[in-house]
């Protein structure tokens, strides 16, 4: 899950604490505060999993939906345009520039990769959003997009293939 949406790390540090405390803990009071803890994790990762539907999104979709709203309060018009620039950022990326095989070792693709992408969060709302933040948004894309996409056609990251 965190691959797929790096801002989910909380997730994962979440586990990590209750790995932790498993493994001080000696009594079987530890043992059971460790289960129950692990029970309640994995009832919000369930919860988290299913966001994506919820959202009405594809996963690949809310990481990106995700990125954009990172530190942002939008009101619910704002955030169903977010979302369909979520949308129609990995749509073009995908149907241009992401089916190229290796496009990251190319200067020229992985400029018109930002390019798309700052393009495209240009029509992020303007009162929620200023040029500083499309500027910060477009790199925070790119990154997750350059991490997740290595390109061509039966290379791009799909949840299916993992």
């Amino acid at each position: 899950m965190l691959k797929e949406n790096p801002l989910r790390l909380d997730f994962y540090e979440r586990y990590q604490e209750i790995i932790k405390e498993y493994n001080q803990g000696k009594s079987l009071e530890d043992t059971i505060k460790a289960f129950d803890n692990l029970n309640n994790f994995i009832k919000d990762l369930n919860v988290e999993d299913a966001r994506a539907m919820r959202e009405n999104l594809t996963e690949e979709s809310l990481a990106i939906f995700d990125l954009l709203r990172d530190g942002k309060t939008l009101t619910s018009e704002e955030t169903k345009q977010v979302k369909k620039i979520a949308g129609d950022t990995l749509t073009k990326l995908k149907e241009e520039k992401l089916r190229i095989n290796r496009w990251r070792e190319s200067r020229q693709i992985t400029a018109q990769v930002k390019t798309i992408i700052f393009d495209t969060l240009q029509w992020l709302p303007q009162k929620s959003y200023t040029d500083y933040d499309v500027s910060e948004k477009t790199i925070n894309v790119y990154q997750h997009i350059y991490t997740n996409y290595p390109g061509g056609v039966n290379t791009v990251y799909s949840r299916a293939g993992k």
